[in-house]
Protein backbone atom coordinates (compact mmCIF):
# COMPACT_ATOMS: atom_id res chain seq x y z
CA UNK A 1 0.00 0.00 0.00
CA UNK A 2 2.82 2.39 0.89
CA UNK A 3 4.48 1.72 -2.44
CA UNK A 4 1.22 2.51 -4.24
CA UNK A 5 0.94 5.79 -2.31
CA UNK A 6 4.52 6.67 -3.24
CA UNK A 7 3.70 5.90 -6.88
CA UNK A 8 0.50 7.93 -7.14
CA UNK A 9 1.40 10.85 -4.83
CA UNK A 10 3.45 12.78 -7.46
CA UNK A 11 0.56 12.44 -9.92
CA UNK A 12 -1.91 13.75 -7.31
CA UNK A 13 0.34 16.73 -6.58
CA UNK A 14 0.67 17.55 -10.30
CA UNK A 15 -3.09 17.41 -10.79
CA UNK A 16 -3.66 19.67 -7.81
CA UNK A 17 -1.12 22.18 -9.12
CA UNK A 18 -2.50 22.24 -12.66
CA UNK A 19 -4.55 25.33 -13.53
CA UNK A 20 -8.28 24.92 -13.75
CA UNK A 21 -9.78 24.79 -17.22
CA UNK A 22 -11.08 28.13 -18.48
CA UNK A 23 -14.81 28.65 -18.24
CA UNK A 24 -15.08 30.03 -21.78
CA UNK A 25 -13.19 29.15 -24.95
CA UNK A 26 -13.15 32.25 -27.17
CA UNK A 27 -12.09 32.49 -30.81
CA UNK A 28 -11.85 35.69 -32.83
CA UNK A 29 -11.19 36.77 -36.40
CA UNK A 30 -8.55 39.33 -35.37
CA UNK A 31 -5.64 39.38 -32.93
CA UNK A 32 -6.76 42.64 -31.35
CA UNK A 33 -10.10 41.08 -30.47
CA UNK A 34 -8.38 38.05 -28.95
CA UNK A 35 -6.19 40.37 -26.89
CA UNK A 36 -9.17 42.33 -25.56
CA UNK A 37 -11.09 39.11 -24.91
CA UNK A 38 -8.21 37.68 -22.90
CA UNK A 39 -7.76 40.85 -20.84
CA UNK A 40 -11.49 41.08 -20.12
CA UNK A 41 -11.90 37.35 -19.51
CA UNK A 42 -8.80 36.96 -17.37
CA UNK A 43 -8.41 33.53 -15.80
CA UNK A 44 -11.88 32.50 -16.94
CA UNK A 45 -11.13 32.71 -20.67
CA UNK A 46 -8.75 31.28 -23.25
CA UNK A 47 -8.74 33.35 -26.45
CA UNK A 48 -7.25 32.67 -29.86
CA UNK A 49 -7.35 34.51 -33.19
CA UNK A 50 -7.82 32.75 -36.51
CA UNK A 51 -6.02 35.54 -38.36
CA UNK A 52 -2.46 36.28 -37.28
CA UNK A 53 -1.27 39.85 -36.90
CA UNK A 54 0.95 39.75 -39.96
CA UNK A 55 -1.84 38.38 -42.19
CA UNK A 56 -4.32 40.49 -44.13
CA UNK A 57 -7.63 40.16 -42.26
CA UNK A 58 -9.53 40.64 -45.53
CA UNK A 59 -8.07 37.48 -47.05
CA UNK A 60 -7.62 34.54 -44.67
CA UNK A 61 -7.58 31.10 -46.34
CA UNK A 62 -10.62 29.15 -45.14
CA UNK A 63 -8.58 26.06 -44.28
CA UNK A 64 -9.98 22.98 -42.53
CA UNK A 65 -7.50 23.61 -39.70
CA UNK A 66 -9.31 26.87 -38.87
CA UNK A 67 -12.65 25.09 -38.81
CA UNK A 68 -11.23 22.43 -36.51
CA UNK A 69 -9.71 25.07 -34.22
CA UNK A 70 -13.15 26.45 -33.34
CA UNK A 71 -15.10 23.19 -33.10
CA UNK A 72 -15.37 23.51 -29.33
CA UNK A 73 -15.39 27.32 -28.94
CA UNK A 74 -18.06 28.83 -26.72
CA UNK A 75 -17.76 32.28 -28.28
CA UNK A 76 -16.71 33.61 -31.67
CA UNK A 77 -15.96 37.32 -32.01
CA UNK A 78 -16.14 38.75 -35.52
CA UNK A 79 -14.70 42.14 -36.45
CA UNK A 80 -18.00 42.94 -38.13
CA UNK A 81 -18.65 45.51 -40.87
CA UNK A 82 -17.85 42.74 -43.38
CA UNK A 83 -14.08 42.88 -42.85
CA UNK A 84 -13.98 39.09 -42.50
CA UNK A 85 -16.88 38.46 -44.92
CA UNK A 86 -14.61 36.90 -47.52
CA UNK A 87 -13.72 33.87 -45.39
CA UNK A 88 -15.74 33.69 -42.16
CA UNK A 89 -18.98 32.49 -43.86
CA UNK A 90 -17.00 29.42 -44.93
CA UNK A 91 -15.13 28.79 -41.68
CA UNK A 92 -18.03 29.07 -39.24
CA UNK A 93 -20.34 26.50 -40.89
CA UNK A 94 -17.32 24.26 -41.45
CA UNK A 95 -16.71 24.14 -37.70
CA UNK A 96 -20.03 22.30 -37.15
CA UNK A 97 -20.31 24.21 -33.90
CA UNK A 98 -23.89 25.47 -33.41
CA UNK A 99 -22.92 27.69 -30.45
CA UNK A 100 -20.96 30.19 -32.56
CA UNK A 101 -23.03 30.53 -35.72
CA UNK A 102 -24.48 33.98 -36.55
CA UNK A 103 -27.64 34.46 -34.51
CA UNK A 104 -26.51 32.13 -31.73
CA UNK A 105 -25.68 33.40 -28.23
CA UNK A 106 -22.01 32.67 -28.76
CA UNK A 107 -21.60 34.77 -31.91
CA UNK A 108 -20.46 38.35 -31.33
CA UNK A 109 -20.20 41.26 -33.75
CA UNK A 110 -17.50 43.35 -32.06
CA UNK A 111 -18.39 46.46 -34.07
CA UNK A 112 -21.71 46.91 -32.22
CA UNK A 113 -21.64 50.26 -30.40
CA UNK A 114 -18.53 51.52 -32.20
CA UNK A 115 -18.66 54.95 -33.86
CA UNK A 116 -18.17 53.83 -37.47
CA UNK A 117 -16.42 56.14 -39.94
CA UNK A 118 -16.76 56.41 -43.72
CA UNK A 119 -20.23 54.98 -44.12
CA UNK A 120 -20.90 55.27 -47.86
CA UNK A 121 -24.03 57.06 -49.01
CA UNK A 122 -26.05 55.81 -51.94
CA UNK A 123 -25.26 52.70 -53.94
CA UNK A 124 -21.86 51.09 -53.47
CA UNK A 125 -20.23 50.02 -56.73
CA UNK A 126 -17.45 47.47 -57.15
CA UNK A 127 -15.96 49.95 -59.65
CA UNK A 128 -14.77 51.87 -56.58
CA UNK A 129 -12.74 48.87 -55.41
CA UNK A 130 -13.24 46.82 -52.28
CA UNK A 131 -15.47 49.35 -50.54
CA UNK A 132 -17.20 48.24 -47.34
CA UNK A 133 -20.91 49.15 -47.58
CA UNK A 134 -21.35 49.25 -43.79
CA UNK A 135 -18.46 51.66 -43.21
CA UNK A 136 -14.74 51.43 -42.56
CA UNK A 137 -14.15 48.24 -40.51
CA UNK A 138 -10.67 49.12 -39.19
CA UNK A 139 -11.94 50.69 -35.96
CA UNK A 140 -9.48 48.67 -33.87
CA UNK A 141 -6.82 51.28 -34.81
CA UNK A 142 -8.58 53.63 -32.36
CA UNK A 143 -7.88 52.89 -28.67
CA UNK A 144 -11.27 54.31 -27.66
CA UNK A 145 -13.08 51.84 -29.93
CA UNK A 146 -11.45 48.97 -28.06
CA UNK A 147 -12.95 50.29 -24.83
CA UNK A 148 -16.37 49.80 -26.43
CA UNK A 149 -15.36 46.28 -27.45
CA UNK A 150 -14.22 45.53 -23.89
CA UNK A 151 -17.61 46.50 -22.42
CA UNK A 152 -19.41 44.52 -25.11
CA UNK A 153 -17.37 41.37 -24.43
CA UNK A 154 -17.82 41.71 -20.66
CA UNK A 155 -21.59 41.70 -21.21
CA UNK A 156 -21.43 38.64 -23.48
CA UNK A 157 -19.15 36.69 -21.15
CA UNK A 158 -21.37 37.56 -18.18
CA UNK A 159 -24.47 36.23 -19.92
CA UNK A 160 -22.74 32.98 -20.85
CA UNK A 161 -20.90 32.56 -17.54
CA UNK A 162 -23.00 34.33 -14.91
CA UNK A 163 -21.04 33.07 -11.83
CA UNK A 164 -18.01 35.08 -13.00
CA UNK A 165 -19.89 38.20 -14.14
CA UNK A 166 -18.35 40.38 -11.43
CA UNK A 167 -14.86 39.46 -12.58
CA UNK A 168 -15.65 40.29 -16.20
CA UNK A 169 -17.06 43.68 -15.22
CA UNK A 170 -14.05 44.45 -13.05
CA UNK A 171 -11.63 43.39 -15.78
CA UNK A 172 -13.39 45.55 -18.37
CA UNK A 173 -13.22 48.51 -15.99
CA UNK A 174 -9.50 47.93 -15.43
CA UNK A 175 -8.96 47.61 -19.18
CA UNK A 176 -10.62 50.96 -19.85
CA UNK A 177 -8.71 52.69 -17.06
CA UNK A 178 -5.42 51.35 -18.40
CA UNK A 179 -6.39 52.37 -21.94
CA UNK A 180 -7.26 55.90 -20.85
CA UNK A 181 -3.91 56.28 -19.05
CA UNK A 182 -2.07 54.88 -22.06
CA UNK A 183 -4.02 57.10 -24.46
CA UNK A 184 -2.94 60.20 -22.56
CA UNK A 185 0.69 59.09 -22.96
CA UNK A 186 0.26 58.31 -26.67
CA UNK A 187 -1.42 61.65 -27.35
CA UNK A 188 1.44 63.46 -25.65
CA UNK A 189 3.92 61.57 -27.85
CA UNK A 190 1.97 62.45 -30.98
CA UNK A 191 1.27 66.08 -29.99
CA UNK A 192 4.26 67.57 -31.90
CA UNK A 193 2.91 66.03 -35.11
CA UNK A 194 -0.66 67.36 -35.02
CA UNK A 195 -1.82 68.06 -38.57
CA UNK A 196 1.03 66.14 -40.21
CA UNK A 197 0.19 64.31 -43.45
CA UNK A 198 1.01 60.67 -44.21
CA UNK A 199 0.34 58.27 -47.07
CA UNK A 200 -0.93 54.80 -46.16
CA UNK A 201 -1.18 51.69 -48.27
CA UNK A 202 -4.88 51.02 -47.61
CA UNK A 203 -7.78 52.88 -46.00
CA UNK A 204 -7.14 51.14 -42.67
CA UNK A 205 -5.61 54.11 -40.88
CA UNK A 206 -8.50 56.57 -40.71
CA UNK A 207 -9.43 55.80 -37.10
CA UNK A 208 -5.88 56.24 -35.84
CA UNK A 209 -5.45 59.42 -37.90
CA UNK A 210 -8.62 60.97 -36.53
CA UNK A 211 -7.80 60.06 -32.92
CA UNK A 212 -4.27 61.50 -33.07
CA UNK A 213 -4.79 64.46 -35.39
CA UNK A 214 -3.01 63.23 -38.51
CA UNK A 215 -4.08 63.82 -42.10
CA UNK A 216 -4.26 61.08 -44.70
CA UNK A 217 -2.80 62.58 -47.87
CA UNK A 218 -3.51 59.54 -50.02
CA UNK A 219 -3.11 55.78 -50.36
CA UNK A 220 -0.67 53.58 -52.26
CA UNK A 221 -3.72 51.78 -53.60
CA UNK A 222 -5.56 53.90 -56.19
CA UNK A 223 -8.77 52.25 -54.95
CA UNK A 224 -9.29 49.83 -52.02
CA UNK A 225 -7.91 46.42 -52.95
CA UNK A 226 -6.52 47.60 -56.31
CA UNK A 227 -2.70 47.43 -56.76
CA UNK A 228 -1.05 50.63 -57.99
CA UNK A 229 0.42 51.05 -61.46
CA UNK A 230 3.61 53.03 -62.20
CA UNK A 231 1.71 56.04 -63.55
CA UNK A 232 -0.39 56.32 -60.42
CA UNK A 233 2.65 56.06 -58.13
CA UNK A 234 4.50 58.71 -60.15
CA UNK A 235 1.58 61.13 -59.94
CA UNK A 236 1.15 60.53 -56.21
CA UNK A 237 4.90 61.04 -55.64
CA UNK A 238 4.76 64.37 -57.46
CA UNK A 239 1.89 65.52 -55.25
CA UNK A 240 3.73 64.36 -52.13
CA UNK A 241 6.84 66.36 -53.09
CA UNK A 242 4.73 69.43 -53.80
CA UNK A 243 3.04 69.22 -50.38
CA UNK A 244 6.08 68.03 -48.42
CA UNK A 245 4.65 64.65 -47.36
CA UNK A 246 7.55 62.59 -46.02
CA UNK A 247 6.09 59.33 -44.66
CA UNK A 248 4.54 56.26 -46.32
CA UNK A 249 3.03 53.65 -43.99
CA UNK A 250 2.28 50.02 -44.82
CA UNK A 251 1.42 46.82 -42.95
CA UNK A 252 3.46 43.56 -43.17
CA UNK A 253 0.90 41.92 -45.46
CA UNK A 254 1.07 44.63 -48.14
CA UNK A 255 3.59 44.97 -50.95
CA UNK A 256 6.60 46.66 -49.39
CA UNK A 257 8.08 47.31 -52.84
CA UNK A 258 5.22 49.59 -53.89
CA UNK A 259 5.51 51.68 -50.73
CA UNK A 260 9.29 51.84 -51.03
CA UNK A 261 9.12 52.87 -54.70
CA UNK A 262 6.66 55.61 -53.88
CA UNK A 263 8.78 56.86 -50.98
CA UNK A 264 11.92 56.89 -53.11
CA UNK A 265 10.21 58.89 -55.87
CA UNK A 266 8.79 61.36 -53.32
CA UNK A 267 11.92 61.78 -51.21
CA UNK A 268 10.08 60.20 -48.27
CA UNK A 269 10.53 57.14 -46.04
CA UNK A 270 8.48 53.95 -46.17
CA UNK A 271 7.77 52.54 -42.72
CA UNK A 272 6.34 49.15 -41.79
CA UNK A 273 3.73 49.36 -39.04
CA UNK A 274 1.39 46.93 -37.29
CA UNK A 275 -2.24 47.95 -36.95
CA UNK A 276 -3.00 44.47 -35.56
CA UNK A 277 -1.41 42.92 -32.48
CA UNK A 278 1.38 40.56 -33.44
CA UNK A 279 1.98 42.24 -36.79
CA UNK A 280 5.59 43.06 -35.96
CA UNK A 281 7.84 41.85 -33.12
CA UNK A 282 7.06 43.30 -29.70
CA UNK A 283 3.34 43.82 -30.29
CA UNK A 284 1.87 40.86 -28.44
CA UNK A 285 -1.24 42.63 -27.14
CA UNK A 286 -3.21 45.77 -27.94
CA UNK A 287 -1.24 47.93 -25.52
CA UNK A 288 2.18 47.00 -26.87
CA UNK A 289 0.73 47.33 -30.38
CA UNK A 290 -0.18 50.96 -29.78
CA UNK A 291 3.10 51.59 -27.95
CA UNK A 292 5.00 50.43 -31.04
CA UNK A 293 2.65 52.07 -33.52
CA UNK A 294 2.82 55.48 -31.87
CA UNK A 295 6.58 55.43 -31.34
CA UNK A 296 7.24 54.28 -34.91
CA UNK A 297 5.02 56.93 -36.50
CA UNK A 298 6.26 59.69 -34.22
CA UNK A 299 9.81 58.68 -35.06
CA UNK A 300 9.11 58.67 -38.79
CA UNK A 301 7.49 62.10 -38.69
CA UNK A 302 10.42 63.51 -36.73
CA UNK A 303 12.95 61.78 -38.99
CA UNK A 304 14.42 59.59 -36.25
CA UNK A 305 12.67 56.23 -36.68
CA UNK A 306 14.79 53.13 -36.99
CA UNK A 307 12.12 51.35 -38.99
CA UNK A 308 12.33 53.51 -42.09
CA UNK A 309 13.21 51.73 -45.33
Amino acid sequence: MKSLIRYFLPMIVLLAAAPAFADLKVATSLTDLASVAQLVGGKHVTAQSLCRGFEDPHFVPAKPSLMKAIQHADVFVSVGLELDAGWLPLVLPGSRNPKIQPGAKGFVDASEGVDVLEKPSGTVSRAEGDVHPLGNPHYYADPKALEVVADHLADVFSRLDAPNAADYAANAKAFKERMEASLAKWKQEMAPHQGASVVTYHRNFVYFAQRFGLKEFGTVEPKPGIPPNPRYLSDLADRMKKDGVKVVLYQPYYNADAGSQLAKKAGAVAVEIATEAGGVPGTDDVFSKFDKLVSTIAGALSGTTGDAR
